[in-house]
């Protein structure tokens, strides 16, 4: 220390400043650094500015005082006063003394100073206070202060002590509860909507609290007797809470005043209503209007207890989400079609407005921006857009899993990415972590449905039928009319055989739920899957054109082309009419051309399929080609969308009388969310092949594998195919004397098809004809 103050007093006062900006640049960048790797509070770095800009007339003037100290300024001694630790030497004599003064004579001893100096008082003070020892030792005191009101304000924050402690640490709010949003309060609706969602997905983003998701909120005011899209104001959001067992409510208001915006916050206790929390930012414009919320909800998730690191290493919401409020708006209206109505078609519609208004939020640019970026996020954020980069663009389900598994390890309560892992895990057939994984969101989250349902799925595909029976009334009482679990109820019934208990659910959810447009469709489209499987084909037709009615109504073309393809198999697949098949499909495209749809909409490859299937491949494989030009590469990458382009090429191979290359199409299709439709392809191209016995294998195990997606998706792959590979499984056997196997699928046909159609019943006689023969024939 000694050192630097003796070269500091060595320096000119030019000098002395810049080094001090320089110490001062270098202070702020390390109080900085400090600040965001220990997420100290934000008034740190402005108190250090503060100190150093307190500090920089402090050593200005100490400069100063000893330059002119050195130099003889104001305060110093006089011209013949010698540097200190020096004796003085004798002061010059006038000319006219000199004259008198003889060779002889020495000159008599001149004091230093003959006139006493009037400032000479203070400028002893001044040399004593402003010394760099001082300045230093201040300096440095004055940062130890800082560092000691730091350190003893995080620690009161973690003790939850005093104004500093957070909520979580006072034991106001427990880690990881669960939040609900009220809607803002704003005379604008659309900018009310806009930032009720914009702080509901910036809150998702907390690792202290969950918000819980709009499909919950449905359900809670179902049970109340209210509507789902009921506007949440904060009275009923806390009445809905208190009843639902949730903490707090968190309410906002926006307020315009001459182009101004006003943003307020509050968290409130459901209990008693108490303000927890309040937070106010100002926006000067519209455009400022996002970025005050985000700063709202980062003050709200502070005082709740959230790593102040974490929060600010987030992208602001902006960017995030879309700057446009107008997009923002309809994205919130899509959320609460798909999540509170279930209505996917319309909630796809208003994502796609919303993409109009904010061309960067299209899926595959915005995935792909988000990866080559991903370096800028944040170590959640950024292995969430890894997953959804290589999901969606890629199809590497490997790379997708590992990235999820890399957010887990970091963050093990992320519910997002635990069911969405479990859904990957599913797509592999790696059913056990599947269910592990499903397991673990739901009990991470018991707001939303989705784990519940996906847990049903997972033991249903490992073959443990009680155990998805169990997880589905669990389901169903965590979650009572809500659409999307009974619609899942009564599906579940119809795989597992139950025909007529899947009805009588569907009816009643067609009763309550019909409506809704979307909700009609889908449940008089699955209904005439239902009538299908029992060979009623005439009750199943007018299911689908009821179905196809409510999509007109919709204005969903691409959901009536789908209608009438469905028709389309039933004549194949059941009826064996393909004739017919092709004519329904040529009158509804006559009546929806493809070219007026959307190419992502477009049906190409099941219809492709059924041209095939007719005997038609040439114009099965130039609708495939059709689908290879219009639909981009990074779309087709997806595993459903590779499985389902393999199925086409082994149906267009197999019409082509190719039935090698047919295989080999089947064994790649094997992969993805239709976990039997491969066994059904490879076992029509054995049979082609001439390997009966391959054939009745993969016969046998596409009507054993447990697939809970037999419905209408997969081509011919569905519960109305499930009755005629009985027949087929049936004469295969009894061709080849295994009569024992054949008098038990004989049974099922026949079982199945009791209340078949009149024109179906010959087949039914036959094989109870014949079963009856092998009963009497084996004793």
């Amino acid at each position: 220390m000694l050192k630097l103050i003796h070269e500091i007093h060595r320096r000119s006062l030019w000098q002395v400043l810049g080094f001090y900006l320089a110490a001062s640049w270098i202070v702020l960048q390390v109080i900085d650094v400090l600040t965001n790797n220990f997420g100290l509070p934000d008034w740190v770095p402005a108190f250090a500015l503060v100190l150093l800009l307190l500090g920089l007339p402090i050593v200005l003037g100490t400069a100063f005082i000893q330059e002119g100290i050195r130099g003889g300024a104001p305060g110093a001694a006089g011209p013949g006063a010698a540097p200190e630790g020096q004796s003085a030497q004798p002061a010059a004599t006038d000319s006219a003394t000199q004259g008198a003064v003889t060779s002889d004579e020495a000159p008599a001893p001149t004091p230093a100073t003959s006139v006493a100096d009037p400032t000479a008082g203070a400028g002893s003070t001044h040399r004593r206070l402003f010394t760099w020892r001082n300045a230093l030792v201040g300096g440095a005191a004055a940062f130890v202060l800082l560092a000691a009101l730091t350190v003893g304000y995080m620690a009161m924050r973690t003790a939850g002590v005093g104004p500093a402690g957070t909520l979580v640490a006072k034991g106001v709010l427990d880690e990881r509860a669960t939040i609900l949003v009220a809607d803002f309060e704003s005379t604008d609706e659309m900018l009310g909507r806009a930032a009720t969602e914009a702080l509901r997905i910036d809150l998702s983003q907390s690792t202290m609290v969950r918000v819980a998701e709009p499909a919950f909120t449905a359900d809670a005011l179902r049970r109340m007797n209210r509507e789902p899209e009921s506007p949440l104001d904060l009275a009923l959001a806390l009445e809905l809470a208190q009843r639902e067992g949730l903490p707090a409510v968190l309410t906002g208001e926006i307020n315009a005043a001459g182009g101004r915006f006003l943003l307020s916050a509050e968290l409130v206790a459901a209990g008693d209503g108490q303000v927890l929390v309040s937070h106010r930012e100002a926006a000067a414009d519209s455009s400022e209007i996002l970025p005050a919320i985000d700063e709202l909800s980062k003050r709200i998730r502070e005082r709740i207890g959230e790593s102040l690191k974490t929060i600010r290493a987030e992208p602001p919401l902006e960017a995030a989400t879309t700057p446009s409020l107008e997009a923002l708006r309809k994205y919130s209206l899509a959320v609460q079609a798909i999540d509170m109505r279930a209505e996917d078609a319309r909630g796809i519609t208003l994502l796609d407005e919303a993409i109009a208004l904010d061309p960067g939020a299209r899926m595959v640019e915005a995935l792909t921006q988000a990866f080559e970026n991903r370096d800028r996020l944040t170590e959640r954020e950024r292995y969430m857009a890894t997953a959804a980069y290589h999901e969606s663009v890629t199809g590497d389900m490997q790379l997708t899993i590992a990235a999820y598994q890399n957010l887990l390890e970091i963050d093990p309560e992320h519910t997002g990415a635990s069911n969405n892992l479990g859904v990957m895990y599913e797509i592999v057939r790696d059913f056990d972590r599947a269910e592990e994984t499903y397991a673990l969101s739901a009990r991470l989250d018991t707001t939303s449905q989705h784990a519940y349902v996906n847990l049903v799925s997972a033991r249903f595909h490992q073959g443990d039928a009680s155990g998805a029976g169990a997880a589905l009334e669990e389901a169903l009482a965590r979650f009572p009319d809500n659409p999307a679990v009974e619609w899942h109820d009564y599906q579940h019934a119809a795989v597992i055989g139950d025909y007529e208990t899947a009805d009588s659910l569907a009816s009643d959810m067609d009763e309550t739920y019909g409506t809704d447009l979307f909700w009609r469709a889908a449940v008089a489209a699955d209904r005439g899957a239902i009538a299908a499987a029992t060979g009623r084909l005439e009750e199943a037709r007018t299911y689908l054109r009821s179905a196809t009615t409510a999509n007109q109504d919709r204005r969903l073309s691409a959901e009536v082309l789908r209608m009438a393809e469905k028709e389309a198999w039933l004549d194949i697949v059941v009826r064996e009419d393909r004739s017919a098949s092709v004519s329904r499909v040529e009158a509804a495209l006559g009546r929806y051309p493809l070219e007026g749809i959307d190419p992502l909409e477009r049906p190409y490859l099941p219809i492709s399929q059924i041209y095939a299937e007719a005997g038609r491949p040439e114009v099965a494989r130039r609708l495939l080609e059709e689908y290879e030009s219009a639909v981009p590469a990074e779309l087709r990458a997806g595993v459903d969308a590779l499985s389902n382009l393999e199925r086409t090429r082994g149906v267009i191979a197999l019409a082509e009388g190719d039935p090698s290359g047919a295989i080999e199409a089947f064994r790649l299709s094997d992969r993805g969310s239709c976990y039997a439709c491969a066994y059904r392809g490879l076992a029509d191209a054995y049979l082609a092949a001439g390997n009966r016995d391959s054939a009745l294998a993969l016969y046998e195990r596409y009507v054993e594998t447990p697939d809970l997606y037999r419905y209408w998706g997969h081509g011919p792959y569905t519960t109305a195919d499930i009755g005629p590979t009985y027949e087929r499984l049936g004469q295969l056997h009894d061709e080849a004397g295994n009569l024992e196997k054949a008098a038990e699928y004989y049974a099922k046909f026949v079982g199945l098809w009791a209340n078949a159609d009149a024109e179906l019943q010959p087949r039914v006689s036959a094989a109870q004809a014949r079963l009856e023969e092998i009963v009497k024939e084996r004793g």
